[in-house]
């Protein structure tokens, strides 16, 4: 685990030097892909580190891509680092790229049930559509989830038609995904793969969102020391102390959960996996989101422009909130899982 703890640190120690000020604001502001920085951070093997080692990886359990995605969301690194970090990690059939291209996951389930689409699987043939795909117009293949089956799909195969979305998310590329007849080169039959790959995805958008929060805290820390009015900075002023004691209770108690999440998601049965990320993820949207408010709020009016980050880790929150399941749609889950017959005395 000490190996797994150095990775941790070259990565924040790394985007520290790397990817800070001017060129993240402007990898912010090209649209959440940028294939220089896709293949730096491939090069780098960011990519393998959940990926077994007989397969060219560390070996590190999924848990130890939270650490990491801890440091993304604080350093507001853009780009596929779900899909590259995690799909690798749990398909087979899927090697990182050496140049960073992503594999893009193809679920209706990434939102609201019915809100994106649906997909249909026959034999081998795919149908259905699927209205928001991170990075599908990058991808290498398609991971298309479809009921209880992965099936992986060529981009450029007959009846797949890919078309590139305007985003919201600083962060994030997407695109829409129609399937007409497009037949899946693998079909992997492993059971519960699907309900494993959105377990995962909800807690690792959980500790992105935890590192934003951090993130926004620690800026919102260093601006209140520094801006001064009526003569003296503006930290000084117990109005001002107070939200951001608030901002770090919140910030503090969304990072010891995630840390405690990733920790009890070791082993865990496929139901309490889901209630474990469930609780993560709903927390998480709606902590980081707040934190990311008051932030906006202590840096005034500043706080909306582009030249200040607390505006871009508001704007990333805002994205992420809702993907994988919001405070709300959880809660509801989460209650529904909890008073399940199955879990009853």
């Amino acid at each position: 685990m000490a190996e797994h703890d150095d990775f941790v640190s070259a990565v924040d120690d790394y985007l520290t030097r790397s990817y800070a000020g001017d060129r993240r604001r402007d990898l912010l502001d090209g649209g959440g892909w940028d294939a220089g920085l896709a293949a730096e951070l491939a090069e780098l093997g960011w990519y393998s580190l959940a990926v077994s080692q007989d397969r060219g990886g560390l070996g590190a359990p999924p848990a130890g891509l939270g650490h990491v995605f801890l440091e993304y969301g604080r350093h507001l690194l853009i780009g596929p680092l779900l899909e590259n970090s995690l799909l690798p990690a749990l398909v087979e059939g899927i090697d990182p790229d050496a140049d960073g291209t992503p594999p893009a996951l193809v679920d209706p389930g990434a939102s609201v049930p019915g809100d994106l689409g649906s997909v249909a699987l026959t034999g081998r043939e795919l149908a259905g559509s699927v209205s928001a795909v991170r990075f599908a117009a990058q991808a290498g293949v398609l991971v298309v989830l479809a009921g209880a089956t992965v099936c992986l799909v060529d981009p450029g195969a007959p009846g797949v038609h890919i078309e590139p979305l305007a985003s919201a998310d600083p962060g994030v590329a997407f695109a829409s995904v129609s399937l007409d007849g497009a037949v899946a080169h693998t079909l992997v039959t492993d059971d519960g793969l699907g309900d494993r790959i959105r377990s995962w995805a909800r807690l690792l958008l959980a500790c992105e969102l935890s590192g934003l929060a951090r993130g926004a805290l620690d800026r919102t820390v260093a601006h209140v020391g520094q801006r001064e009015q009526f003569g003296r900075p503006i930290g000084g002023f117990q109005a001002v102390q107070h939200l951001a004691a608030d901002m770090s209770a919140r910030s503090t108690g969304l990072h010891n959960l995630c840390l405690a999440a990733l920790a009890d998601a070791r082993g865990a049965s496929p139901s309490e996996l889901d209630l474990i990320t469930s609780t993560a993820k709903a927390h998480a949207a709606d902590a980081a989101v707040r934190v990311c408010e008051d932030a906006i709020q202590l840096h005034g009016g500043m706080g909306f422009t582009t030249e200040t980050d607390v505006s871009w880790y508001y704007r990333r929150a805002l994205a992420l909130r809702g993907w994988y399941g919001d405070e709300t749609e959880l809660q509801h889950h989460i209650g529904a899982a909890l008073l399940a017959p199955e879990r009853q005395p």
